[in-house]
């Protein structure tokens, strides 16, 4: 004898309020106590060191690939333990096999120019001339650097450690 189960499709079974809490509950531990898959971020200080870009989205996972002009985010240390903020956003401007040269206080990718000037040497506590080289940028590391002119980056402290990099940003505006 076959016995005869009457089933309702799937959008006319009643839902249960017990299994919809729990879910949302699910959801908003997830959120809340682990570490989100994305964030918006904005550099909160009068002197901007991205100044053309007012809101980014950060995702949080090692990118695949880099390019020039992409944006990486990672967690203050080094020269820049002073950061107050959760992350440091700064443009890549130099990729590994690129070649940089800084000489008379103007930095160069590939022999394009990309930026100019040193003002912070004196706060590093080094002249120009000092932070001038001429080089090949090595696996795994990036020169990244803001658009602001008194921008801290790796014109002073040299190049960023793709193993410190905690994910890739976009501009939103």
């Amino acid at each position: 004898m076959n016995d005869f189960v009457a089933t309702l499709p799937k959008e006319s079974r009643p839902k249960s309020p017990f299994f919809t809490a729990i879910f949302a509950s699910l959801i908003i531990v997830f959120f809340f106590w682990s570490k989100p898959p994305f964030t918006f971020a904005f550099d909160p200080h009068d002197e901007k060191c991205l100044p053309e870009l007012h809101v980014a989205f950060l995702i949080h996972r090692q990118p695949n690939q880099v390019q020039g002009g992409d944006y990486l985010f990672w967690k203050p240390s080094g020269a820049l333990r002073y950061v107050n903020q959760e992350f440091v956003l700064k443009r890549v401007a130099g990729v590994p096999g690129d070649r940089l040269l800084i000489k008379d206080q103007n930095v160069y990718i590939n022999g394009k120019l990309t930026v100019s000037g040193l003002p912070l040497s004196g706060l590093y506590r080094v002249s120009p001339k000092q932070l001038e080289r001429d080089e090949v940028i090595p696996p795994g590391r990036f020169f990244v650097i803001g658009t602001h002119p008194n921008s801290d980056d790796s014109r002073y402290w040299g190049y960023l450690d793709i193993k410190n990099v905690a994910g890739i940003g976009y501009k939103i505006f």
